[in-house]
């Protein structure tokens, strides 16, 4: 297996020392290149915690994430805020898109924060690929919560990432559109050759993936 990712013994805790609460409880788990994996769990079972951890936008209490081989844990907070926006993209329930902005300016936002320019080609394929060719002077308050969801998959992969975190991607959607934003993510994943890993409540959901991770207390069962 040719590895992107890869999480060792980690462990998460939170609360005071008298009653701590272990988020995570020495989880091991390796991604391979292009594939699409679900993680799924009840409420509380550190599915969020393990995405947010895996994606460095969180530190493990114990444990290593490495990135082709990376050590995440090496990075100051100002050198892994930029290494997440060169090579990790992400998508949320909430859409996360800047109201102020139409959606060409929010696609393009991260890719222009870190002081470069799109790729023009690659933009155009892009929009095309997830159907906003004709949204991009829209703003947000005039587009459905699908094409709000679209939005911000094209605003994840514009950036050319290696691998795209996806936390409830669903989550606010209708069983139709959630189907077809799972699509059109699993498509630009692949077309864009990235690694896709979700984490999801939705047992149809998760079966569209090549491999599902089950969450319970912190741990790993399946």
């Amino acid at each position: 297996m040719d590895t992107i990712l890869r999480a060792e013994h980690i462990r998460k805790t939170y609360g005071a020392s008298s009653v701590p609460v272990d988020a995570l409880n020495g989880i091991d788990l390796a991604f391979a290149k292009g594939k699409f994996y679900s993680i799924i769990g009840r409420s509380g079972s550190g599915k969020s915690t393990l995405l947010h951890i895996l994606s460095g936008l969180d530190a493990p209490t114990e444990g290593k994430v490495y990135f082709e081989g990376k050590d995440l844990s090496e990075y100051s907070d100002r050198q892994m805020a930029i290494f997440r926006r060169r090579h990790m993209g992400f998508v949320f329930q909430q859409y996360n898109l800047m109201e102020e902005y139409n959606v060409l300016e929010n696609i393009c936002m991260p890719v222009k924060l870190d002081q470069r320019k799109p790729d023009p080609g690659f933009l155009h394929t892009v929009l095309e690929t997830l159907g906003l060719l004709d949204k991009q002077e829209k703003y947000a308050c005039q587009l459905s919560g699908g094409e709000q969801q679209r939005v911000a998959i094209a605003r994840s992969v514009l950036s050319k990432p290696k691998i795209i975190f996806a936390d409830e991607p669903t989550g606010n959607l209708d069983k139709k559109t959630a189907f077809e934003t799972l699509e059109l993510l699993m498509e630009s994943a692949k077309k864009f050759g990235q690694t896709l890993i979700m984490v999801t409540h939705d047992l149809e959901a998760a079966r569209m993936s090549e491999e599902v991770i089950t969450i319970e207390d912190g741990k790993v069962i399946s």
